[in-house]
């Protein structure tokens, strides 16, 4: 299944094939650069102004100095993206089972021969929504080692919780106990975006009782500017019990504010078409339903319209980059973040991230980031809230889908989104176009829900 409109190139291809860091380089010897990935790998250029880690911070009570800045591994285009890492001074590289079905793991298994493993943190997590056993953990998690060829990982989380009643799940705790007890596993950790389909908690609920458990070492938590009174709480918590934290999720800001024009569709509206056609409407009848609905939608695009453009303006903002950036610094500032782990899939993220080790944002990045989340408002949903939920009759689960979406825009896992997506078969946001939108006035926050969701499925749906 594919869009009808043509496929853009994918954000996590590499553009240019380049040579690896001297510093990686020399340390290889005569060992063939293609032995680190079959067919060969791409390789990169390293330059004398390419910057390495130069802020480390204490995760929590590991004790390990973990670099300000890590390795989100959620894809890898070529093991020679995780040596170029490390080369630079990231040290934390965070994994699941589920990326790739192991694909992440086995590239991070190439690059390992490569690496210290004594002077790196290695994290992956497991799904145990399934209610697995405690042998079906141990299993897993000894084919996690196998494929990353590590003979212990330093820590493995409970990956994407969102009913907190998960958090004393005891077939995984016994079987973090019995892999300890082998030396394979140093700590255990949980992960949470907040709600997930039919999991109906909120991310601070579930990090929080994980917090009080006592079990628990480290932590990746959703935190940035557009939803920091949730985080805080959670990052409070873990200071207080000296817990290991892990930031993801930190630029979920937009700046565009799109063109909503049924008669010259963009890739959303287009996307509105395709799903109403395969569901049988006529063209015609397509193009009134969704003219019906953004008529009722106008006056508060229009607004969006009318107070973005003097903000753009007035700041001088050129791309959606610039806004991500500051979002990134903004975490950075916060010592209790022990570390961001940003997706990092190619060299081209590598580079743009790089940079931002041990910087701040200024006091006038600050001003403009206060600016940005009043100003935009109704376009950005708290990640992880679940506010506004219980209004949906058709159980709609709106921080999953928005997930999703950022996925698709901010990662480039434009494939990834859409196929999470499609698995929700009957709790899609088709059911919204002809909602009188509840959910709306149950947002204490003054977001649109119901156009977030609009625009979330036009670019999502598969036809």
């Amino acid at each position: 299944m594919s869009k009808k409109n043509p496929e853009k190139k994918s954000k996590s291809g590499i553009s240019r094939r380049k040579f690896l860091a001297s510093g990686g380089v020399a340390a290889l010897g005569s060992v063939a650069l293609s032995g680190c990935a079959s067919g060969g790998g791409e390789v990169k250029t390293d330059t004398p102004s390419t910057p390495k880690i130069s802020r480390h911070r204490i995760l929590g009570r590991t004790g390990f100095k973990v670099s300000d800045i890590s390795m989100g591994c959620g894809s890898i285009a070529d093991p020679n993206v995780v040596r170029y890492a490390y080369d630079h001074g990231i040290n934390l590289f965070d994994t699941a089972e589920v990326y790739g079905n192991g694909d992440s793991e086995t590239k991070i298994g190439a690059a390992m021969q490569y690496m210290d493993r004594s002077k790196i943190f290695i994290v992956t997590k497991l799904l145990i929504n399934d209610n697995p056993d405690e042998q079906n953990i141990i299993e897993r998690f000894n084919k996690c080692l196998e494929r990353m060829k590590t003979p212990y990982a330093d820590a493995l989380m409970m990956h994407a919780i969102g009913d907190q009643n998960q958090v004393t799940y005891e077939p995984f705790h016994s079987a973090c106990d019995k892999l300890k007890a082998e030396g394979k596993l140093k700590h255990v950790g949980i992960s949470s975006h907040g709600p997930r389909g039919e999991e109906p908690d909120a991310m601070d609920t579930v990090l929080n009782k994980a917090v009080y458990d006592g079990r628990f070492d480290i932590m990746l938590l959703s935190y940035g500017f557009v939803n920091k009174d949730e985080g805080e709480r959670v990052l409070a918590a873990c200071k207080e019990k000296n817990i290991g934290t892990t930031i993801m999720k930190s630029a979920t800001g937009l700046l565009e504010i799109p063109v909503l024009d049924v008669e010259n569709p963009s890739e959303l509206v287009q996307g509105w078409f395709d799903y109403l056609e395969n569901e049988g409407a006529t063209r015609e009848e397509a193009i009134e339903r969704i003219r019906t609905y953004l008529e009722r939608q106008k006056p508060e695009h229009e607004k969006s319209l009318a107070e973005s453009m003097p903000f753009i303006e007035k700041h001088g903002v050129k791309s959606q980059d610039e806004l991500d950036i500051k979002s990134y610094q903004w975490v950075l500032r916060n010592p209790d973040a022990h570390t961001i782990c940003p997706s990092m899939p190619n060299f081209d993220r590598l580079d743009k991230f790089l940079p931002l080790t041990g910087t701040e944002l200024s006091s006038a990045g600050l001003r403009f980031l206060d600016e940005y989340a009043h100003v935009y408002r109704s376009r950005n949903c708290i990640v992880g809230c679940t506010d506004c939920i219980s209004a949906c009759d058709q159980q709609v689960p709106v921080s999953t889908i928005l997930r999703y979406a950022y996925y698709y825009r901010k990662l480039g896992r434009e494939k990834h989104a859409m196929r999470k997506y499609a698995k929700l078969v009957q709790n899609q946001a088709g059911v919204c176009l002809n909602c009188n939108a509840p959910c709306i006035e149950a947002c204490p926050h003054g977001v649109q829900v119901q156009a977030q969701l609009f625009e979330a499925h036009g670019l999502l749906t598969l036809v």
